[in-house]
């Protein structure tokens, strides 16, 4: 089975923006490379009192989720992606889901090799 694509989005829609904050956001878009469709992903994040990156963390490792496309990054949720063999992608700013995962398949988003928050 073929790893997920998580992209942060500020809405649950295709054509939302990214949203630029990676244990916050609104909620994730996850791309099935088998399907090849978009579905939502509800974030608990925004109403964490702390643990927001972390929680991301364990929602997407249940859902099979091998990379993330964000904007932004805190050190905690960084490190807990890079434990569970997650790549992060960034360079998505101002981007819609759709372009960012565009741009992703086009190799024009640079990989996250620290956090950045």
């Amino acid at each position: 089975m073929s790893k997920k694509i998580a992209i942060c989005s500020t809405s649950p829609s295709p054509s939302a923006l990214v949203d630029e904050r990676f244990g916050r956001c609104t909620c994730f878009m996850l791309w099935d490379p088998e399907s090849k469709k978009l579905e939502p992903l509800s974030n608990s994040g925004p109403e964490a009192a702390h643990g927001a990156g972390t929680g991301a963390v364990q929602s997407l490792m249940k859902n099979n989720v091998g990379l993330v496309i964000s904007h932004r990054v805190g050190p905690k949720a960084f490190e807990a992606l890079q434990q569970g063999g997650v790549k992060i992608f960034s360079g998505v700013a101002g981007k819609t889901v759709e372009a960012a995962l565009a741009s992703y398949q086009n190799d024009e988003l640079t990989e996250l090799l620290a956090p950045n928050s």
